[in-house]
């Protein structure tokens, strides 16, 4: 069997990385040819200390700061290629992944009978509906600026032993053949976090060699669209459209090129003024810094404001308590009443108006007193029709409010006042972002800030990297 190095880089995420180091005990893979290496990122919630204690047969890497993603697992893979002449496979992993037993076993199966095979990875399944697919593999779109996934039809998918060419795989589960990886390099560190793997998937095509994924290695790894509804967002929007430019500027040419980054702009600014209008400011400034630190080549890891979440601390220090409340959904309806009432049981003099599904109204009589309190019903492609609109914003308009809550589905039409918005997490009564307003001269700002990157496109694009092999070694 091959000889193995596993690189898990972690930060801040103790509980998980050390279920993962539990469970990959029962892996179905000689022990005495596979090691493990964690990298951690400087945690702060003790991570190193309990790896240390916990796993003494792990191999501990610990950085004197966060490097992120690239920054994490290049520190591993640097150790590996100067430390461990005989490793024949990197496998890379997440620190919040589970595997299946069979998982390094099928891909080293793949990349064997494969020998043109520079990096195979695993089919990914979402870790909360483990019968649903997140990818495997995904594909470049070169024509739009963005990834899509690769999903193959059922009955490819039902074949156990199907391999698709794709052209990257993420480093949730990643296995590369480490005689390739000192040809052509490890990661760009510049990235931090975001198009690290894909890149380098894009690296390996380039050069000639096959990137595969398998159907037969399978792992668990939460949901990409989970991490889209808080205030994370904010940072991970800025890496991703940072990185995406700078990876279609080095790999696309021409008037292609100019046009195919002009449109991902244009892209990018249209989401600024809906976050904007939203009331997700920060998130809003994410879109332009990261296309303006494209253009001024700033890279690597970035301090950027994520807002509190407190909104008991919010309220407490506010003697008006009035808030309009926007159920998007009747789903939420009993999450919501019950963090309602705890609000008001905390803040007595609180008071509710409500923006409520027409469907089990009665349920909010408790909440809302007669008359501070409108109904909707959504229309079968899940809009609302221009009378309801219509409606709420004339409810809104003669109300007395000052924060909206709802959740991470902001009504554009709550917010035109300039008021706070507050995004809760109903289930969980806990908001997923803290209370913002839209900021008018924000919004005032895009116009000139987007005439500005396009004119950059067309004069001042940044030059391409000189070259993309054995980068970092």
């Amino acid at each position: 069997m091959a000889y193995i190095e596993t690189v898990i880089v972690t930060w801040n995420k103790k509980k998980y990385v050390l279920r993962l180091l539990e469970q990959l005990k029962n892996l179905n893979y000689p022990s005495d040819k596979i090691e493990f290496i964690v990298v951690d990122n400087d945690s702060s919630d003790g991570t190193a200390a309990a790896v240390e204690s916990s796993y003494p047969q792990v191999k501990l890497i610990k950085n004197p700061e966060n490097r992120g993603g690239a920054g994490g697992f290049n520190t591993g893979m640097r150790w590996v290629l100067q430390n461990r002449p005989d490793c024949k496979y990197l496998w890379l992993l997440d620190n919040d992944v589970l595997v299946h037993k069979d998982a390094l076993k099928k891909l080293v199966e793949v990349m064997e009978k494969n020998p043109r095979a520079g990096i195979c990875g695993s089919k990914i399944m979402d870790i909360d509906r483990p019968w649903e697919m997140i990818e495997v593999g995904a594909f470049i779109d070169y024509h739009f600026g963005d990834v899509r996934r690769n999903l193959p039809p059922w009955e490819k998918l039902r074949d156990p032993d199907a391999v698709f060419e794709v052209d990257y795989v993420a480093a949730c589960s990643l296995l590369a053949r480490t005689r390739f990886v000192k040809e052509m390099g490890i990661w760009h560190e510049k990235f931090f976090i975001y198009w690290d793997d894909m890149e380098w998937g894009a690296r390996f095509n380039v050069a000639g060699y096959k990137v595969l994924a398998s159907n037969a290695s399978t792992v668990y790894h939460p949901s990409w669209g989970g991490r889209t509804a808080d205030n994370s967002a904010i940072w991970r929007n800025y890496y991703r459209i940072r990185n995406a430019l700078w990876f279609y500027n080095n790999y696309s040419s021409g008037l292609k090129k100019r046009f195919l980054l002009a449109c991902m702009i244009l892209r990018y600014m249209r989401h600024s003024a809906g976050s904007g209008i939203r009331a997700q400011t920060e998130l809003s400034r994410a879109y332009i810094r990261g296309v303006r630190d494209f253009f001024s080549n700033s890279y690597g890891k970035k301090n950027i404001y994520i807002p509190p979440e407190d909104l008991k601390l919010y309220l407490s220090d506010r003697k008006k308590r009035n808030l309009c409340v926007f159920i998007p959904h009747r789903w939420d309806i009993d999450a919501a009443k019950e963090f309602l009432s705890d609000l008001r049981d905390k803040f007595p003099g609180i008071k509710f108006t409500g923006i409520v599904p027409e469907a089990d109204v009665r349920k909010w009589h408790p909440i809302f007193k007669k008359g501070d309190m409108i109904t909707y019903r959504r229309l079968k492609n899940g809009n609302l029709s221009w009378a309801d609109k219509y409606n709420i914003m004339k409810f809104l308009g003669t109300r007395s409010w000052n924060l909206l809550i709802t959740t991470h589905l902001v009504p554009k039409m709550g917010v035109i006042w300039g008021r706070d918005v507050v995004r809760i997490d109903f289930e969980k009564e806990k908001p997923i972002a803290s209370a913002e307003k839209m900021n008018f001269k924000d919004l005032c700002r895009i116009p000139f800030a987007t005439l500005s990157f396009l004119f950059q496109v067309l004069f001042r694009l940044p030059e391409k990297d000189a070259d993309n092999r054995r980068v970092g070694l």
